[in-house]
């Protein structure tokens, strides 16, 4: 299956993280001073200092960074724009929003001054790439067939207006099962405020628990599986049943249903992958999946026939979601002293790594397929459409060995699922002189939203000290040179150790929507006429058939977050953190109606559909399908 697969690989990749990590990391020549190691060398000594360091060339090229914002408190503002322009300052000039000037060098634990005759060197630059990623994959399809007499062509017309205006209801109904303090926008320019309005909220009920909090774990359908399933076990939607072989006899065969909508989406986030994080304000956490299947089947069967084989029903709609917390890349590696040589990358105001991708097929089939044949093999393929979305986005890479935070962090991981089916149907069929063998399927779809929000890091988090404060004054006030002590106080991998400052608050947000809209009204006849002498005599003995198949749609949402963050994380304010789970499948499936008749009984009800030129005929030749013409469709640009 595609979504299993696809939750395997992500799977696969989220171990190979700690792999890449624990091997690559070690080989990349961080300092090309006195103190480089050999990149096959893979033992992290401390450093002597015998010899005075090598200071690294560093990068020069001017880069947009941010006015500063005005702080209201501990990180509780709005976000300043990411889109304003860059101010006329350089490294020389580089004052945090909380200093009113240049600060003096202070060693932990001192009230000042440099300690001893070997110091770190630190190096100022206005860096720090920001990333703002806004992905939209749309898929929309008609495909509405018309098979049909000359005096019936405006039943496609009334079937289709009948699907828009229930295809309507149902995302109404949809947009109704989700609070409305989960009404995300969908764009890069208004999510930093929801997230800041959300962690307000948090923050004002002291931690207190949203009503959709959910603990870690597998959910399905909305129960906590223990213990929980695992790749390759998970549950996954099905692949759709490949079309039978119905060989070369006499028979009506016609398959309406069988479409597929699947939506696979994939944010592997690594800017945060930090060894250390120090947050000066609050450290905020939210998680969310949010998923919905809403579907409705209510048919009408008739058939001329007492053994007939009539399926209807079996639709399955089901709701996956996993929250998997794993221990920071950096858990098991050894550390060493941080280093002689830092360099620092300064974004001034806040700094901004938002993801958002949006997904969504929609599929219009409805159809109208009339048959009348006696001596041919007689097949109408009206459905069996294919949607598909597929995209990765892997953002940011294991730049920094710590990231300094002067405001409050804002990490927010939200996945929003959809899936919509209208698949209401009305069968008819029977025989003219003849009792054919008759097989009828008008339900077996299959709904089915997984979601995996999977962690790196980012929960382990470790009280202040006042150390920690007379690193940040050193920083912020642009020190360029330290007290060795400060290489015992921050966990380094020997080399130059590489920080990213940011003055205001960190946004840090991934986003995922899904939706699948699905209209499949159909309405099939079959008239089956006694086959021809010649045609009898060819076949022998065998019985003709009919098979109607109106159902088998597969809709599936698959979407994972891999979000790597920092193994440790000092925070001075306050921490909160929330998961939030919402669930619903909002079914209407209680009034199919199966009718079985005398062979003959149907028979005019048929001819009345089919048309009197229709049903006498004995040749080969098969009936020409008429379409009806295409006309503006409300339902079009619903999702936009």
């Amino acid at each position: 299956m595609i979504s299993g697969g696809i939750t395997e690989i992500i799977w696969h990749f989220a171990g190979y993280l700690r792999i890449f990590d624990d091997i690559a990391r070690f080989r990349i020549a961080h300092d090309e001073g006195a103190y480089r190691s050999h990149t096959e060398d893979y033992t992290t000594n401390r450093p002597q200092f015998a010899f005075t360091p090598i200071d690294d060339e560093m990068s020069s090229r001017p880069v947009a960074i941010q006015n500063p914002s005005v702080m209201g408190g501990a990180g509780h503002h709005a976000p300043t724009s990411h889109l304003s322009p860059v101010p006329d300052v350089g490294p020389d000039k580089i004052n945090p929003i909380h200093a009113s000037g240049f600060l003096p060098p202070m060693s932990p634990g001192a009230g000042g001054g440099v300690g001893g005759s070997d110091v770190i060197k630190v190096v100022y630059q206005e860096e720090g790439a920001q990333s703002e990623v806004q992905t939209r994959q749309f898929n929309h399809m008609y495909d509405n067939d018309a098979l049909v007499g000359t005096q019936d062509s405006n039943l496609l017309i009334a079937l289709r207006a009948e699907s828009d205006h229930a295809i309507a209801t149902m995302i109404d109904g949809a947009d109704s099962a989700i609070p409305v303090d989960w009404r995300v926008p969908s764009n890069t320019a208004d999510l930093p405020a929801f997230v800041v309005k959300h962690h307000q909220a948090l923050a004002d009920r002291d931690g207190a628990p949203d009503p959709h909090s959910v603990q870690q774990g597998y959910y399905v359908n909305g129960v906590l599986q223990d213990p929980a399933l695992r790749p390759p076990d998970q549950l996954s939607a099905s692949d759709p049943a490949p079309v039978p072989d119905f060989g070369s006899g006499p028979g009506q065969w016609a398959l309406d249903g069988g479409n597929t909508a699947t939506n696979g989406a994939y944010i592997v986030d690594l800017t945060g992958s930090a060894r250390t994080m120090l947050v000066v304000g609050d450290y905020y956490k939210t998680n969310a999946i949010v998923q919905t299947n809403s579907y409705m089947d209510n048919d009408h069967v008739t058939v001329g026939g007492s053994g007939a084989g009539i399926t209807t029903g079996g639709n399955q709609a089901t709701n996956v979601a996993d929250f998997v917390q794993n221990p920071g890349v950096y858990e098991s590696m050894p550390s060493s002293f941080a280093g002689p040589n830092w360099s620092v990358d300064v974004v001034k105001g806040d700094y901004f790594n938002i993801r958002i991708l949006l997904q969504s097929n929609y599929l219009s089939d409805n159809d109208v397929t009339m048959q009348s044949s006696s001596s041919t093999h007689y097949e109408v393929h009206a459905g069996q459409n294919e949607l598909e979305n597929f995209v990765l986005i892997n953002d940011g890479n294991f730049n920094y060995d710590v990231i300094v935070v002067g405001g409050s962090y804002h990490g927010m991981n939200v996945i929003f699922q959809n899936n919509i089916l209208y698949n209401n149907d009305m069968v008819m069929m029977t025989g003219d002189g003849v009792e054919p063998g008759q097989t009828v399927s008008t339900g077996g779809n299959q709904l089915t939203n997984t979601a995996t929000i999977e962690s790196y890091g980012g929960a382990d988090t470790q009280p202040w000290n006042s150390d920690l404060d007379s690193l940040i004054h050193n920083i912020s006030g642009g020190a360029t040179e330290l007290d060795p002590s400060f290489g015992e106080l921050i966990a380094g991998n020997g080399g130059t150790l590489n920080i990213l400052y940011i003055t205001g608050d960190y946004y840090d947000v991934n986003a995922i929507w899904q939706t699948n809209i699905v209209a499949d009204a159909n309405m099939a006849i079959q008239l089956q006429g006694s086959p021809s002498e010649v045609t009898a005599g060819y076949y022998g003995d065998s019985m003709t058939t009919q098979n109607v198949a109106t159902g088998g749609n597969v809709l599936s949402n698959d979407a994972v977050i891999v979000d790597v963050g920092s193994t440790n994380i000092h925070v001075n304010g306050q921490v909160y953190g929330d998961s939030i789970l919402i669930q619903a499948n909002l079914v209407e499936e209680d009034s199919d109606q199966v009718t079985q008749t005398d062979p003959q009984a149907l028979v005019p009800e048929v001819i009345a559909f089919i048309g009197p030129n229709d049903t006498n005929d004995n040749s080969d030749t098969q009936p020409h399908a008429t379409t009806s013409i295409p006309h503006d469709d409300p339902m079009a640009n619903i999702l936009h």
